[in-house]
């Protein structure tokens, strides 16, 4: 191991014990209002975890087992432990030193460096295809289940709960790992010789238009006219959206969206190549089971108090038929970016939807559920594209990015 490894390890070992104070610090500042809400945030849970972490830690040195149990527990515990206690810290002190505002920053950026350390100790050093991409599932849900108020500044606020910040440090995570486990974070590959411009152009422009059929398919529109193309723009006003409260939070949460789930569509799907290079169906089964993780990603969902799992299921749903659609443009194009780009627009212009767009009765109420009637929909029209996307002449445009994505660097 080198020097700068070695040191790495120090760190996260030192971290590890800061956070033990700080949840023995946690949990004489709540005193008996820690016994009032025994869930998985307790304080007392998370000293247990942090300590039991400590001990593994110190003794990997002992055998293979105890270290990749250490691994095992620092990869799942880890990262919700410290944004946990990194934002109580942020908390008390920024309302002791009368700070609220630069303590809010410091817990906004704090993805930026906070996990850098388990993520190369612990994330770089999973030898399993499985463990990473389950690793790779873990990552994503992090700030979904520690996503705190910042009360300091609206802006900030605003920044904090798109979790844009995040987006970034995934961005990075994916560079990191994906370098020591051998492979590259590619924005995009150098177009090929089997890649049709008469094919992808057509695509890309059915893309944008289902940027729009989507947005105004959710609200119920009254004739097949408004649901093909008489689409009523004055609904869209990210200003005004049923969704959010101001023009800056639906930017910042379609963007969080498009880097997000397509840097994590990225790291997903090169592993699954790698995993099922030998098997002759290793494309649709990609694109198949990559787009079923992407479903179960939304499942968070769950944890908002206005979602019941019928909302959560249906929503799921139409999450696997979208990803169909990304996955197969991001095995034919290789353009990462490309992705980004187009979920960052098709979750915009949702967002920009005005509560006037969902006034009255339209053509989809004749279903039992006008939701899953617009899943049914969409997915169906995705699923269509996708397939001729990645059958016939385009199929060896897509093995030859396969190819490079895969390709292994010792």
């Amino acid at each position: 191991m080198d020097n700068t490894q070695q040191k790495i390890k120090k760190l996260l070992l030192f971290q590890l014990i800061i956070n033990i104070f700080f949840a023995i610090w946690c949990i004489y500042y709540e005193g008996k209002n820690i016994f009032k809400n025994w869930n998985i945030w307790n304080p007392v849970f998370i000293l247990s975890g942090l300590v039991i972490a400590a001990i593994l830690f110190i003794l990997r040195s002992r055998g293979p087992i105890l270290a990749n149990i250490s691994k095992l527990v620092d990869i799942i515990f880890l990262p919700f432990s410290f944004i946990y206690l990194f934002n109580f810290v942020c908390v008390v002190l920024g309302d002791y030193l009368n700070s609220s505002f630069f303590f809010d920053l410091l817990y906004v950026i704090a993805p930026l460096f906070i996990f850098i350390p388990v993520v190369k100790v612990d994330y770089e050093n999973i030898q399993s295809n499985l463990g990473r991409i389950l690793s790779i599932q873990i990552i994503c849900e992090i700030f979904v289940l520690t996503n705190y108020k910042v009360d300091s500044n609206k802006i900030l606020d605003n920044v904090n709960r798109s979790q844009i910040i995040f987006s970034i440090f995934l961005v990075l995570f994916a560079y990191l790992v994906l370098k020591r486990w051998g492979y590259h974070f590619y924005l995009g590959l150098k177009l090929n010789n089997q890649f049709q411009w008469k094919v992808f152009i057509p695509i890309l422009l059915f893309g944008f238009y289902m940027v729009f059929f989507n947005a105004f398919l959710t609200t119920n529109p009254k004739s097949i006219g408004e649901l093909i193309w008489k689409w009523n723009f004055e609904w869209l006003n990210p200003a005004e959206s049923q969704y959010f409260g101001s023009s800056l939070e639906v930017f910042l949460n379609a963007a969080d969206a498009g880097i997000t789930e397509e840097v994590w569509r990225y790291l997903t799907i090169v592993i699954l190549l790698v995993m099922l290079k030998n098997n002759k169906h290793k494309i649709s089964l990609t694109i198949l089971i990559s787009s079923l993780l992407f479903g179960l990603l939304h499942f968070n969902q769950l944890l908002s108090p206005d979602r019941n799992l019928t909302d959560v299921i249906i929503q799921s749903l139409g999450a696997v038929g979208l990803g169909i659609f990304l996955g197969s443009l991001f095995l034919y194009s290789g353009q990462i970016w490309l992705n980004v780009l187009f979920h960052f627009l098709f979750d915009l212009v949702v967002f920009s939807l005005t509560p006037l767009s969902f006034v009255g009765s339209g053509i989809l109420t004749i279903f039992n559920s006008p939701a899953l009637a617009h899943v049914i929909i969409t997915s169906g029209l995705f699923i269509l594209v996708s397939v001729i996307l990645i059958t016939g002449k385009r199929r060896k445009c897509v093995e030859n990015n396969i190819e490079r994505l895969i390709m292994h660097e010792n």
